[in-house]
């Protein structure tokens, strides 16, 4: 079974490789994918740095220092007082 789906799959290449318009689609595809990855990882890593600033906010209310926010969350000084200013 698996050689005729070899098989068939080679066929189907072959007939799109002769095909401009089935190449552009085929590209499209691919290029849509890409983006729609990109933007998941865009959406991440927004998300990630988002709930850094809230982990920060609330680390502070509870009147944490500056040292302890660092052991915490890793972030360094400067990027716990970027948070802070914005």
């Amino acid at each position: 079974m698996e050689n005729k789906e070899i098989k068939k799959a080679k066929e189907v290449l072959e007939t799109i490789s002769q095909d401009e318009k089935e190449i552009r689609l085929a590209e499209l595809r691919e290029k849509y994918r890409m983006d729609q990855h990109a933007i998941m990882l865009a959406g991440y890593d927004k998300g990630l740095k988002d709930g850094k600033k809230e982990i920060v906010k609330k680390l502070l209310e509870n009147e944490l220092s500056l040292e302890q926010i660092e052991k915490i969350t890793g972030l360094s000084k400067e990027e716990i007082e970027n948070i802070i200013k914005n």
